[in-house]
C-alpha cells in the first residue's frame, strides 16, 4: 500500500520527474517562431512559477528543460527585445501574437460530462472559432495560425499575422467582443420591412414585417442567417421534449415560451408551418410575438457565439501572456502540448495522438486514490480506490499526473 500523504507526493513527483526526463532527453522540440526573443517560464516539482528565462537558440532551451525537467513548461505570447530582463519595462516590447484560449471550463454543462467528452466539445466550438471566424471573418491566413493542443482541457490559437503583433489590449479586446457578441440587441440582425400605413384621426400608425439577412450576407448578419436555417434543419428532426428542453435552457426563455416557440415552428401542415415559411419568405413573420421572436433570435445567436462568449479574454487581451510552450509536457496529465494542422485537428485523439509513444507498456503497481477509468492509446484503463493495481507505464504517467493514484513502486 502507498504510505503517508507527503511520501506518496514524493513519489509521485519522482516518478513523474523521471518520465519526463525520459521525454526530454528523447525528443528534439521545434523552436518556438523567435525563440530569442520571448520569456520563459517554468513549474517544477518544487512548485512556484520560475519565469523572465530566455534563451539564445533552441540548443540552449533543450538543454535547459533536459537539466532542469519542469512538469510545467510556458513561453511569452509576446516578443522583447531582452526578454531575460527581471523588470517588464526593461524588457522592451516588440509585439505579441494574439492568443486564444478554449478549454473546458468554458463549457456549459462540463461538471457532469467526462474529460473526454469536455474535450469533444472544446473542439467544436475551438473548430468554430477557427473556421468561422480567425479564418473567414478576419481573413486569416491558415500558415499564420499555430494550433496547439493545450495538454489539458482545450485547445490555443496562435495569430501571428504581422497585422495583429503590434494590436494593444484594448484593442485585442475588441476583436474577443466581436466574436463572442457581448450585445444583447438582436434588432440589427433582423431587417425591418415597412408594409402598412393607418391613418386614425391625428396618428400614423406603420407596421412592419420581419426579415432574415438577406443570402449572402457576411459577418455576424450572415451567421445569424445561417444560424436559423440550421438550427430549423436540426430541431426538425429533434422530438418535441429534446427540443423544447434545449430552447428552455436559454436565458429568459424557460419551459412555457419553448412550447409556444415549438408550436409557431414546428406545428401544423407541412408547407404552412412556421419553419416553412422562414425558408420559403426568408421573414420571421412565423411567431406570435415581438417577443417570442426576439427571444428565437437571441437563442440562435448564443448558439452560434464561440463558447456562448466565455472565450478567455483575459489570455487574448494580455499582450505579456505565457503560453504553454509547444510539445512540452503537461504536468497534470503527462499528455504532449501536441502542435497541430487545420486538416490534422478533426482526427486528433488527445488520449491516443498526446500520449507519447516513449511511455512504455511495462506495469507500473498503483493505489488508486479514486474509482477512475480513461480510454488511454486505445486501452481501456482502470484504478480503484484503496486497491493495488498494475497498469501500463504510459497510463501511470496519466493516472498520476491527474492524481487519480499513488504509486507503490517507481
Amino acid at each position: 500500500m502507498a504510505g503517508p500523504k507527503g511520501e506518496s507526493e514524493m513519489l509521485r513527483l519522482d516518478f513523474l520527474k523521471k518520465r519526463f526526463s525520459k521525454y526530454y532527453a528523447g525528443t528534439e522540440l521545434p523552436p518556438p517562431l523567435r525563440l530569442e526573443e520571448r520569456e520563459y517560464g517554468v513549474i517544477t516539482e518544487r512548485g512556484g512559477m520560475w519565469r523572465h528565462l530566455a534563451f539564445a537558440d533552441l540548443k540552449d532551451m533543450q538543454g535547459f528543460l533536459r537539466k532542469h525537467v519542469p512538469l510545467h513548461a510556458y513561453h511569452s505570447s509576446a516578443y522583447y527585445k531582452s526578454p531575460g530582463q527581471k523588470f517588464m519595462d526593461e524588457k522592451e516590447w516588440l509585439g505579441a501574437d494574439l492568443v486564444f484560449d478554449l478549454d473546458a471550463d468554458h463549457i456549459e454543462g462540463a461538471e457532469s460530462m467526462t474529460l473526454g467528452e469536455q474535450l469533444a466539445a472544446v473542439k467544436i466550438e475551438f473548430k468554430k472559432l477557427l473556421e468561422s471566424y480567425l479564418l473567414s471573418d478576419f481573413g486569416f491566413a491558415e500558415e499564420d495560425i499555430q494550433i496547439v493542443f493545450s495538454g489539458g482541457r482545450g485547445y490555443h490559437a496562435h495569430v501571428r499575422d504581422p497585422r495583429v503583433l503590434d494590436l494593444n489590449s484594448h484593442e485585442r479586446r475588441e476583436i474577443v467582443d466581436y466574436i463572442t457578441l457581448t450585445e444583447k440587441d438582436v434588432s440589427r440582425f433582423i431587417r425591418k420591412r415597412p408594409f402598412d400605413l393607418k391613418q386614425f384621426q391625428q396618428h400614423s400608425a406603420l407596421k412592419f414585417t420581419y426579415h432574415l439577412p438577406e443570402e449572402g450576407a457576411t459577418g455576424w448578419k450572415g451567421k445569424f442567417r445561417d444560424g436559423v436555417l440550421e438550427y430549423l434543419d436540426r430541431a426538425e428532426v429533434m422530438d418535441r421534449a429534446a427540443a423544447t428542453k434545449e430552447l428552455a435552457r436559454a436565458e429568459g426563455i424557460g419551459k412555457k415560451t419553448s412550447e409556444e416557440l415549438w408550436s409557431e415552428l414546428f406545428e401544423g401542415d407541412k408547407g404552412q408551418r412556421g419553419t416553412d415559411i422562414i425558408r420559403r419568405t426568408n421573414s420571421l413573420e412565423a411567431f406570435s410575438s415581438d417577443r417570442n421572436r426576439n427571444h428565437f433570435a437571441r437563442f440562435v445567436l448564443d448558439r452560434i457565439r464561440v463558447l456562448a462568449g466565455e472565450t478567455d479574454e483575459p489570455v487574448t487581451s494580455d499582450i505579456k501572456r505565457l503560453i504553454r510552450l509547444p510539445e512540452t509536457l503537461h504536468g497534470k496529465s503527462g499528455l504532449v502540448v501536441r502542435r497541430l494542422s487545420l486538416d490534422e485537428l478533426d482526427g486528433f485523439e488527445p488520449f491516443r495522438d498526446a500520449v507519447w509513444e516513449g511511455f512504455s507498456d511495462d506495469p507500473v503497481k498503483v493505489t488508486g486514490t479514486e474509482d477512475s477509468s480513461m480510454r488511454l492509446k486505445g486501452q481501456d484503463i482502470t484504478v480503484t480506490k484503496t486497491e493495488e493495481t498494475e497498469i501500463p507505464e504510459f497510463a501511470a504517467v496519466f493516472f498520476l499526473g491527474q492524481k487519480r493514484c499513488e504509486v507503490t513502486i517507481s
